[in-house]
C-alpha cells in the first residue's frame, strides 16, 4: 500500500468514526463498526489507532481540521478583512449551523464527558481547547492593534468567548424553546463587543449567506434521525445597521446522515451528551 492510499484509508476511518460516534455515542461504537462503515478491515483500524480513546480524540481533531479549512476558504472567498469581521465570523464558526457542526458538537461532548477520568483525554481536550481559543485571541489582539478594540486581554476574552458560545450551543442543540440561532448569534455578538470594548455592532455576514443552501446535503435531514434546530429570525447585524428579524424561517434541519461530510465548525461546538447507547 503506497503512502497516498494509506492517507486515504486513514481519512475514511476518521470520517466513519466522526459519523458513528456522533450518532451512537462512544460507548455504542465498536472498532468493527468503524471498519465496516469505512470499508476497510478491522486490522487496518487497529493499525492506525492503537486504542479507542485515540480514535475518539483523533476523530475530533480530524473534524475540527475540516471545519477550520472551511472557515479559511469562506473568509477568503468573501474578502472578510478586519478584526471585527474576523471576530464575527468566529462566533458563527462556534455555533451549530450544519450537520458537520452538530456532529462535531457531539464529539466534543463525548470527549468532555470522559476527560475527568482520563489524564490522556484531559490532555487532548486541553490541547483542542487551546487550538480553538487561539484564533479568537489573535482576532482580539489584531483589533487592539487596529484601535477598534480596547482595554481587554486577548487570552481572557478567548476563554470567556469559548465558555459563552459552548453554553449557548448546548442549549441550541438541546432545542431550548427560548432560543434560536439568530437570537443567539446577536446575543453573543453583543456580549463579546462589550468584552473587547467595541463601539457598535459586530459586522456579521447576513444570516442567509451563512446558512447552507437547502438540498446541498449539509443541512437537510435524512430518514435516519432528524435533529432540527429552527430559528425565528432570518437576518442579523451588518457593519452599518442593527439586526432585524422575522419569524417562522427554518434555519436548518440537522440529520445524523450516513453520507454527509459540523460546522463544526466550528467550532467549536458542544452538545448535550446523550445516553451511551445513542447520541
Amino acid at each position: 500500500m503506497d503512502r497516498h492510499e494509506q492517507v486515504d484509508r486513514r481519512g475514511r476511518v476518521l470520517d466513519a468514526a466522526v459519523e458513528l460516534i456522533a450518532r451512537d455515542g462512544f460507548d455504542g461504537v465498536r472498532i468493527a463498526d468503524v471498519a465496516r462503515q469505512a470499508g476497510v478491515s478491522t486490522a487496518l483500524v487497529h493499525y492506525h489507532f492503537t486504542h479507542r480513546a485515540q480514535l475518539l480524540t483523533e476523530a475530533l481533531t480530524h473534524s475540527l481540521s475540516r471545519a477550520e479549512q472551511r472557515l479559511a476558504r469562506s473568509a477568503g472567498e468573501v474578502g472578510r478583512a478586519g478584526a471585527d469581521r474576523r471576530l464575527a465570523d468566529l462566533i458563527d464558526f462556534a455555533l451549530p449551523f450544519t450537520d458537520d457542526d452538530v456532529r462535531e458538537a457531539r464529539l466534543w461532548a463525548e470527549l468532555e464527558s470522559r476527560a475527568a477520568g482520563s489524564p490522556e483525554l484531559a490532555e487532548a481536550l486541553a490541547r483542542l481547547n487551546r487550538r480553538t481559543e487561539q484564533p479568537v485571541a489573535d482576532a482580539v489582539a489584531a483589533g487592539l492593534a487596529e484601535g477598534i478594540f480596547h482595554d481587554c486581554v486577548p487570552a481572557e476574552v478567548a476563554t470567556a468567548a469559548q465558555a459563552l458560545l459552548a453554553g449557548l450551543s448546548v442549549r441550541l442543540t438541546a432545542h431550548d424553546p427560548g432560543l434560536d440561532l439568530a437570537g443567539v448569534r446577536e446575543l453573543a455578538g453583543r456580549q463579546l463587543s462589550r468584552l473587547v470594548g467595541y463601539a457598535g455592532v459586530l459586522p456579521f455576514r447576513p444570516l442567509s449567506a451563512v446558512l447552507p443552501e437547502s438540498g446541498t446535503g449539509t443541512a437537510t435531514a435524512t430518514a435516519t434521525a432528524p435533529d432540527a434546530i429552527t430559528a425565528t429570525s432570518t437576518s442579523t447585524s451588518t457593519s452599518t445597521s442593527t439586526s432585524t428579524s422575522t419569524s417562522t424561517d427554518s434555519v436548518a434541519e440537522r440529520g445524523e446522515s450516513t453520507g454527509a461530510g459540523r460546522a463544526a465548525v466550528g467550532r467549536r461546538r458542544r452538545a448535550v451528551r446523550r445516553p451511551a447507547a445513542g447520541h
